[in-house]
């Protein structure tokens, strides 16, 4: 909605109103300051962009990590040679005298102190271009990708709703599309809830109040707390993701699954990520499905867990049970 008025700002979810206000108002900043531009003095100027980058937060200039150490190199230098400009009678000539008894001693201090504070902007600035260069090296993190929901008569969805069955404590589903599974479980007396990375793929069935959540599901998890969950099932995100970021998940799912939980991983097999009527995210995605009896190794070298694995008709997916 927007706010209408004589002296009303247009709200910032007005699109692109707001924005034509918005840059109208910097052109009318602009113009003003072009036309005080002399009556300005040139030191007030400086004075005034300085106090700006020493309160003035870094992501208000853009958040760049050279602002903030533009900050430093201003500071690594320390003046002893102190001001001695003075509004009361012979001031001046006394700060002058003290400041020529104490110059040899501040200047010594000081010279320590800058010295130090040289080599402490010289190895930040090697730090910033080591992040810099990583920065260039590495992909940029991407959102979740889903290759699909599944079905609701899915084979698999047997299979985890008799494993969760009796789960000591909240249940989540990752990737849980409209909540097909999360209402399964619930009939099947399961307290489970489910988020999914897809704007808007949640929008519907949380008007009618089920227990869906729009979130990156990794972020979702480092939120939850430790041993906190009786149950996890993951499906449709682990197949596309690159190793990193899976061997991430993985980790802290085993870290938020409480004793006697459970984890469903259902996942598309190699062969069917090979084949010709593969889903698209077999061609755009980093990683690959693992082998079932990877997931047994993985979640046996890191912890203490039965597995099971079952394949689905014509072995085009597989789903892997674990217990604690």
């Amino acid at each position: 909605m927007t706010a209408k008025g004589p002296d009303r700002v247009p709200v910032a979810d007005d699109g692109p109103v707001a924005d034509d206000y918005l840059r109208q108002v910097m052109a009318e900043i602009d113009d003003e300051v072009r036309r005080h531009r002399g009556e300005i003095p040139v030191q007030l100027e400086r004075d005034l962009d300085e106090m700006f980058l020493e309160h003035a937060p870094v992501a208000a200039r853009g958040g760049d990590l050279k602002d903030a150490l533009a900050l430093v190199d201003q500071a690594a230098f320390i003046d002893p040679v102190v001001p001695v400009a003075s509004q009361r009678p012979a001031g001046e000539a006394i700060k002058k005298g003290l400041r020529s008894l104490n110059l040899w001693y501040m200047g010594w201090v000081t010279h320590q102190v800058s010295k130090f504070g040289g080599a402490v902007s010289r190895a930040l600035h090697a730090v910033e271009a080591q992040l810099a260069d990583l920065q260039d090296r590495v992909a940029p993190a991407t959102p979740t990708r889903v290759v699909g929901d599944g079905p609701a008569d899915a084979w698999w969805a047997t299979r985890a709703a008799d494993a969760l069955r009796g789960a000591r404590g909240r249940v989540l589903h990752t990737a849980c599309g409209d909540g097909w599974l999360v209402d399964r479980l619930g009939a099947a007396g399961v307290d489970a809830y489910g988020v999914d990375p897809r704007p808007g793929m949640v929008d519907d069935a949380e008007l009618h109040g089920a227990d869906l959540r729009q979130e990156e599901p990794l972020e979702h998890l480092r939120a939850v707390g430790r041993a906190s969950l009786g149950g996890v099932v993951v499906s449709g995100i682990v197949e596309a993701m690159e190793p990193a970021r899976r061997d991430q998940l993985v980790r802290t799912l085993l870290d938020r699954i409480g004793p006697h939980g459970v984890l469903v991983v259902h996942s598309l097999s190699p062969a069917a990520w090979s084949a010709e009527d593969a889903p698209v995210e077999a061609d755009l995605s980093p990683g690959r499905p693992l082998r079932p009896r990877t997931w047994a190794y993985l979640l046996a070298t890191l912890a203490t867990w039965e597995v099971e694995v079952s394949e689905g008709p014509g072995g085009a997916d597989y789903v892997v049970v674990a217990r604690r």
